[in-house]
């Protein structure tokens, strides 16, 4: 199985989830191709230096995206969600499709793990859900060593239901709906069916829930186009947690201007990827633990320019913190 990895401006972080790689999969031997959206050449240097044997392919907006970064200015709102298909749809029948700011945490044997998602044909495996048991189903049908097979529990697989009650609320069904039962938890259970990232994934299912063409991270209209295709899907999580993800810095505010807080993310990521660039970086062999508040504190602080920089990006991550606490899940 080819692993990929969407990327973005987040070197810092990259270095670590490649490193996890190398360290927990024992036997790996497939390919790691790191799909970038616009970081600057020269840190990308740097992660080829780090490890020669990966593969780079840059999306169709990547020229203009690295140089604004370069220059300072905020690139162009755009998620090149049809560059992610296309290139996974090039590899390996079923592949791992993580984000920079994840990694392994636990070993597996990637031999036999590949094994059983061939044989079993499965078409998504999740490997990260923050500890938020409500983001797996418990109506296991199959177990195999690493993983386990569940058939998810939702309340309509009904596409057109589906939109009404969670996405449109055509004829005020979603509003009724929340009256009658637990909405946030019924909606919640479709996230036994669908991950954006962090798992594996077989080719016909990327396919299917990314199959319009799409600027923008549509979650729900994933599950809908899932539900569309009609063909019965094979999904399951390990056993285990064995991924975690950072959410001490974004990528990008598109998703996040919902929190009424103003933080110049791509200037705090540029602090963090210069400090890295010149080995002014956290132990990135800890795979235990977050990033240090302490080592991004050290930098921001560093920032002579614009000194309320962490006590900002402080203010942003409590945001960011509480929102992920409302829905159950627990950040580290």
């Amino acid at each position: 199985m080819d692993i990929y990895i969407k990327s973005f401006n987040r070197a810092y972080l990259l270095h670590r989830t490649i490193a996890s790689i190398y360290h927990y999969l024992n036997g790996f031997d497939g390919r790691i191709i790191v799909l970038d959206d616009g970081t600057p050449q020269k840190y990308l240097n740097k992660i080829v230096e780090l490890f020669p044997d990966i593969q780079i392919v840059k999306s169709p907006y990547y020229e203009q995206k690295s140089k604004d970064i370069s220059l300072n200015k905020l690139p162009e709102k755009v998620i090149p969600a049809d560059f992610w298909r296309d290139e996974v749809l090039k590899g390996s029948e079923y592949f791992i499709l993580l984000e920079d700011d994840m990694w392994f945490t636990q070993p597996i044997n990637y031999k036999d793990f590949s094994k059983d998602v061939y044989n079993l044909k499965m078409d998504m495996i999740k490997f990260l859900w923050l500890k938020n048991n409500k983001l797996i189903s418990d109506n296991v049908i199959q177990k195999t060593k690493y993983f386990n097979i569940v058939q998810p529990k939702v309340l309509t697989k009904n596409r057109f239901l589906f939109d009404a009650v969670f996405r449109t609320n055509k004829f005020k069904l979603g509003s009724v709906a929340m009256r009658l039962f637990n909405h946030k938890l019924e909606l919640l259970r479709y996230y036994h069916l669908y991950i954006v990232a962090g798992g594996v994934f077989s080719k016909r299912y990327y396919e299917t829930v990314w199959k319009t063409n799409q600027n923008t991270v549509d979650e729900l209209k994933q599950v809908s186009q899932l539900f569309k295709s009609k063909f019965k899907v094979k999904v399951g999580n390990t056993k285990n947690e064995i991924l975690r993800t950072s959410c001490k810095t974004t990528a990008t505010l598109i998703s996040k201007e919902h929190l009424d807080v103003t933080i110049d993310i791509f200037k705090v990521n540029k602090l963090l990827n210069d400090a890295w660039l010149i080995n002014i970086v956290y132990d990135v062999f800890d795979f235990n633990n977050n990033i240090p508040t302490a080592w991004i504190k050290n930098v921001l602080t560093s920032d002579k320019m614009n000194k309320s920089l962490f006590k900002e990006w402080q203010i942003w991550y409590k945001k960011i913190e509480f929102t992920y606490n409302k829905i159950e899940c627990i950040l580290e």
